[in-house]
C-alpha cells in the first residue's frame, strides 16, 4: 500500500488529491472483489441449478467426470449465464466459432466468454500484487504492464481458439479428398447416400478421426428423419470448409432433381483433384519468393564476408590502419 501510495505521489504531487485519488481506487477494488465474489456464490449456492447442470453436462457427455474439473467447468458455465443468453435457436457467430474448433457442447459458448472475462482480471490482480516487488517501476510502466497484462488475458482465449478452428479445418481438408474417393466407391458399388457415409465414417475412424464424427453425426441425423440435404447441409455449417459446402450444394441438386449421385460425386472428385492441383502448383510458385528473406538475412551476409573480407583486410593494412 506504501509502494502504491508513493507511486500516485510522485506523480500528482498534491497530498490531499493523492488521497482522494486512492481512496477511490481502493472502493472500487472492493466494490469489485465483491460483487465478483457474489456472483460467483450465489451461482455455486443454488442447489437446485447446480444439480440440474450437473444432469445436464453427465447427459451430454455420458460419462461422469472428476469431481474437481466438473466443478470447475460448472463454475465458468455459471458465470458465463450471466453475461451470455443464447437462446439455441440462431446460433451466434460464437457458437459457430466453438463449432468450427470443435466444442459442440451446449455451455460452450458461456464457457468461453467467461474465460475472456475472468482471465483478464486474474492477470491484472497477478500485476498489482507483483508490482510493489519491483522497486524501480515508475507508476507508468506500472499502468502499461496492468494494460497488457489485461489485454493479454483478453486476447489469448480467442486466439487459442482460433489457431485450433484453423487447425481442424485443416485437417478435415486434408483428410477430405480420401473420403471423397471412398464414397464415390462405396455409391457406384450400390449403396445410398446415407450407408455409404456410414461406411465411409467406419473406415476412417481410425486414420481421420474428426471428420468420421462428422460424418457419423450426418448419418445419426439422417437416421433421425431429417431429409439429406439438410444433414448435410449442417456439416457444411459445423466444418465451415467451402469444399463441404461445394459437395452440400452439389448433391442438395442431384438428391431434388432426382440426377445419379455417383456421377455427382465423381464429377466433384474430379474438380477437387484439379483444385488441389492448382493449389499445390500455387504453393510452390510462392518458394521463389519466400526463399529471398533467407538468402538475404542469411546467406548473403556470409557470402560477402568471405569475399570481400580479405579485400577489405588488404586495403586496411596499406593504408595502415591495422
Amino acid at each position: 500500500m506504501d509502494y502504491l501510495y508513493g507511486l500516485v505521489a510522485s506523480v500528482v504531487g498534491n497530498d490531499q488529491l493523492v488521497r482522494l485519488i486512492f481512496l477511490l481506487t481502493v472502493a472500487l477494488s472492493v466494490m469489485l472483489a465483491v460483487g465478483t465474489t457474489a456472483v460467483l456464490v450465489m451461482g455455486l449456492q443454488d442447489p437446485v441449478r447446480r444439480r440440474l447442470a450437473v444432469i445436464k453436462r453427465g447427459a451430454e457427455r455420458g460419462a461422469n467426470e472428476p469431481s474437481s474439473q466438473g466443478n470447475l467447468h460448472l463454475l465458468l458455465e455459471q458465470v458465463g449465464q450471466r453475461f451470455v443468453n443464447d437462446d439455441g435457436k440462431n446460433a451466434s457467430a460464437t457458437r459457430l466459432l466453438m463449432q468450427h474448433a470443435g466444442y459442440r457442447s451446449a455451455s460452450a459458448v458461456q464457457v468461453y466468454w467467461a474465460i475472456r472475462l475472468l482471465l483478464p482480471l486474474m492477470l491484472l490482480v497477478t500485476v498489482v500484487l507483483v508490482l510493489p516487488l519491483l522497486t524501480t517501476l515508475t507508476l507508468t510502466k506500472g499502468l502499461i504492464a496492468a494494460a497488457l497484462a489485461a489485454g493479454l488475458g483478453w486476447l489469448v482465449p480467442a486466439l487459442f481458439v482460433e489457431k485450433r478452428k484453423n487447425a481442424r479445418q485443416t485437417r478435415l481438408r486434408v483428410a477430405f479428398p480420401d473420403a471423397l474417393d471412398l464414397m464415390v466407391v462405396c455409391v457406384e458399388s450400390g449403396l445410398a447416400l446415407p450407408q455409404a457415409i456410414e461406411r465411409v465414417a467406419e473406415e476412417m475412424a481410425v486414420s481421420q478421426v474428426e471428420l468420421a464424427e462428422e460424418l457419423a453425426m450426418v448419418n445419426a441425423e439422417i437416421r433421425a428423419g431429417i431429409p439429406s440435404a439438410m444433414a448435410l447441409a449442417h456439416l457444411a455449417e459445423r466444418t465451415g470448409l467451402d469444399d463441404v459446402r461445394g459437395l452440400v450444394s452439389l448433391l442438395a441438386q442431384s438428391i431434388r432433381f432426382g440426377t445419379s449421385v455417383a456421377e455427382t460425386l465423381r464429377i466433384y472428385a474430379e474438380e477437387f483433384r484439379d483444385r488441389r492441383t492448382q493449389a499445390a502448383e500455387e504453393q510452390a510458385a510462392k518458394i521463389g519468393t519466400k526463399l529471398v528473406f533467407p538468402l538475404i538475412f542469411c546467406l548473403w551476409p556470409s557470402f560477402f564476408l568471405v569475399a570481400i573480407g580479405p579485400a577489405m583486410i588488404g586495403v586496411l593494412k596499406a593504408f595502415g590502419r591495422l
